[in-house]
């Protein structure tokens, strides 16, 4: 038997709560899209109302989250009462090639959980969903657009900044230096 002397009480605030992880539904698009408003609005300056965003997202979700679609699938924590967390993976094809290369990459995106049910573990059974369901259908690669905040955790499951790939941001393409750039490797740029 164990005893500890102490001169205060102990607690535990924190709450078992039982989770499952599912697909997303049509009657989540509207949940959805408030959490995905709480998620970017935890660290960025909106510019849409709350009401407008989530009335845009929601149809948005339904029609790529509805059942049988095929590049979009959700996964959801829920507890019974609300959803608590949730992850969405597209899948892209690559144009056929005639070497033994997969042809088929995924994109995850609007991972969250939110913050009072953080550091419990939900995130990374989210992230094991995704990643498992991206393992099954033979995807060459994952990626994503982390936050500073998140960048460990990705590092945990091997993720790493690639040096094969090149991205233009859509401001780049209204600037005159880049198309004297472009003009020099014989790419016009419109």
């Amino acid at each position: 038997m164990l005893q500890v002397a102490t001169s205060r009480s102990i607690g535990y605030h924190r709450l078992m709560v039982r989770v499952r992880i599912r697909l997303a539904r049509s009657g989540d698009c509207r949940a959805l899209a408030e959490l995905r408003y709480r998620f970017r609005a935890e660290d960025e300056l909106v510019t849409e109302t709350k009401s407008r965003f989530v009335r845009r997202c929601t149809s948005w979700m339904k029609k790529r989250f509805r059942a049988g679609s095929c590049p979009w699938r959700c996964w959801v924590f829920d507890d019974g009462k609300q959803l608590l967390g949730h992850v969405c993976v597209q899948l892209f094809e690559k144009i056929p090639n005639p070497v033994s290369e997969p042809e088929l990459h995924a994109y995850i995106t609007n991972f969250y959980v939110i913050p009072e049910m953080r550091d419990r573990g939900l995130g990374k059974r989210l992230l094991n969903k995704a990643l498992s369901w991206c393992r099954a259908r033979g995807t060459d690669a994952v990626i994503l657009w982390p936050s500073d905040a998140s960048k460990s955790l990705y590092r945990q499951y091997g993720f790493v900044a690639p040096s094969d790939i090149l991205e233009l941001r859509h401001d780049a393409l209204r600037t005159g230096s880049r198309r004297q750039g472009a003009s020099r490797t014989g790419i016009d740029i419109p």
